[in-house]
């Protein structure tokens, strides 16, 4: 008896292309938001540094006019009223007010106010615009600056705003859009992983189903050849009866094998409700006749699909092999009676397959060996069939059993439950 391999080669050809379009559609989901979510990152980055110029530079120019109606103030309440006035500018760290003198008039940390600042002096005659931003170091560390001069009803200079923003600040604000932008990217791709995952189950249930019709396809090829054998030996006997003259017999014969065919066919497309199987079952009953094996079905056989998830391949494969071993068993009987008896039934969650031939039958010494790999009363490069069969009912979580008596016949069961 010969293994079916044919169906486990194509599924691993679909397996392995699905995995291929798989990974490929990962590879493309993970480069592609990695890629638009870096590009929107460096954006928002770039437009946070012209949000940070911008909002020192508003605040610079807002001061610069509060200022102009709170310098006659005394220093006390003009240090209480921008205190007041820092609360409501959270985008801003620091602010100071320094005269031409370089004293500071007003500074967010009050110990500084009335010491004299040391730092850069902005050139505000060679600026384009009323204010100067630069990085910097100071008191407080790393820091960004926006200068504005203030000047008297005359036009005269009399110092200039400074509005800081810290880099440490500066930092949280760039690491907090690192965090959101990641976390984002990190959800578009397991939605997208979701949706690929799902795309994937449905390419591989068109697969399977691909593979379940090319199946049905083969086999039923398979089962024409067989049948135009067993056509082109029934038209030899009808010729060789009209030759002889026995013009009534070759009519019996022709009425006789018509309606066995057509009941044997009705009875296989009535009852098993899958076409790969149903496929199988027609061409071995081609092959049974050639071998002058009568095939018959249990009563009350029937195979639905949706009674039981069994893989079409695999359900092939098993009968496939049983019936294979039940007609080799056979035809090294010499007498006329070869009968194999089929029984497949099917309910919610499970199937039984009764395999029963009235063969050779098998020695009790060999009962416990017909499973074991290679092992063949039938010469070598045998004895794969079985043994791979009840691999695969295991793996399916079956059970396969075997009753046999010497001279009399064999019969296999297998017992499936999904």
């Amino acid at each position: 008896m010969k293994e079916r391999k044919p169906s486990g080669k194509i599924k691993g050809n679909l397996t392995s292309l699905r995995k291929i379009i798989t990974r490929t559609q990962v590879a493309l989901i993970v480069s592609v938001t990695v890629l638009l979510s870096s590009g929107g990152l460096i954006i928002n980055i770039k437009s946070n540094n012209k949000a940070f110029n911008q909002n020192l530079q508003n605040t610079t120019a807002l001061v610069s006019r509060i200022y102009g109606f709170t310098k006659n103030l005394s220093q006390p309440k003009l240090c209480e009223y921008f205190d007041g006035v820092a609360a409501d500018l959270p985008e801003v760290d620091i602010f100071s007010i320094v005269d031409k003198n370089s004293i500071r008039l007003y500074h967010t940390h009050h110990h500084l106010i009335n010491t004299k600042y040391e730092g850069t002096h902005p050139d505000f005659s060679s600026c384009s615009t009323s204010y100067f931003t630069e990085d910097s170091n100071g008191p407080s560390g790393p820091q960004r600056r926006t200068y504005s001069a203030f000047y008297d009803a005359k036009g005269n200079y009399e110092g200039f705003i400074m509005t800081i923003r810290l880099k440490t600040s500066m930092r949280i604000v760039t690491r907090n859009t690192v965090l959101l932008f990641v976390l984002v990217t990190l959800a578009a791709i397991f939605i997208e992983l979701v949706i690929c995952a799902k795309l994937s189950f449905e390419i591989k249930k068109s697969f399977l189903d691909f593979t379940e019709d090319f199946e049905g396809t083969k086999f039923l090829v398979d089962s024409m050849r067989a049948n135009n054998h067993d056509f082109t030996n029934k038209l030899h006997v009808i010729l060789g009866l009209i030759q002889i003259g026995q013009y009534e017999q070759a009519m019996n014969y022709i009425q006789n094998i018509s309606i066995i065919q057509r009941e044997t066919v009705t009875f296989v497309m009535h009852n098993i409700k899958n076409s790969s199987l149903a496929a199988l079952l027609i061409g071995k009953i081609a092959r049974a006749s050639e071998c002058n094996v009568k095939i018959s079905f249990q009563e009350n056989s029937h195979f639905k699909n949706e009674d039981i998830d069994i893989p079409s391949e695999a359900l092939v494969t098993i009968t496939g092999n049983l019936i294979d071993n039940a007609l080799d068993s056979m035809n090294t009987r010499t007498n006329s009676t070869k009968e194999l008896s089929l029984g497949i039934f099917t309910d919610t969650g499970k199937m039984l397959l009764i395999v029963q031939d009235s063969g050779t039958g098998i020695a009790d010494g060999f009962i416990e060996k017909i499973f074991e790999n290679g092992f063949s009363t039938k010469g070598t490069g045998r004895g794969v069939g079985l043994f791979h069969t009840k691999q695969l009912v295991e793996s399916l979580g079956g059970e396969i059993y075997v009753e046999s008596q010497v001279g009399k016949g064999s019969c296999f069961t297998v017992k499936l439950s999904r």
